[in-house]
């Protein structure tokens, strides 16, 4: 289990690391701040919404400032709208599912198009091999999960602005 944390924290800071040397305007601090959030995530059990909120800025803004801005930025962009969680709320799979789905403005589900639920968002997820299959929407989400989840949607062409 130490070794699977290790191979993934490595993972995790290797793909952190690498913007560093590329010629984004972000600051160094932004990125290091980043790498302490995957090391910090990397060991917890459950994640809360403040590190959704965070790590999701990341993905979508590639800049975090604090909770409040990052919030307020992902529910103008419809990705937290009408999510009613508060800063340190734990977040279950179905909440993550389902501003990744916004983020990524999936269309692979008939269900989740026409009723933009949890519970169809998470099957949407699963279909593109974002979360495994065999997910359901309670599931609680552990640090690990996040980063791993984060690291597939960063992936997909198109998502910084």
């Amino acid at each position: 289990m130490k070794l699977k944390l290790l191979i993934m924290f490595v993972i995790v800071s290797c793909a952190l690391i690498v913007p560093l040397f590329s010629q984004n305007t972000n600051d160094a601090s932004d990125k290091m701040s980043s790498l302490q959030l995957a090391d910090k995530l990397s060991e917890s059990s459950e994640v809360k919404f403040n590190e959704v909120v965070e790590f999701m800025m990341l993905a979508v803004n590639g800049n975090y400032r604090n909770f409040r801005d990052g919030l307020d930025f992902l529910v103008r962009n419809d990705i937290a709208q009408g999510i009613k969680l508060s800063e340190y709320d734990k977040v279950n799979l179905g909440t993550l599912s389902l501003m990744c789905a916004r983020t990524l403005k999936l269309k692979n589900s008939l269900f989740y198009n026409i009723f933009g639920s949890k519970r169809y968002a998470v099957r949407a997820c699963a279909d593109i091999g974002l979360i495994p299959g065999t997910s359901g929407e309670y599931d609680k989400v552990s640090g690990e999960e996040l980063i791993e989840i984060m690291r597939k949607l960063a992936s997909y062409e198109g998502i910084r602005r």
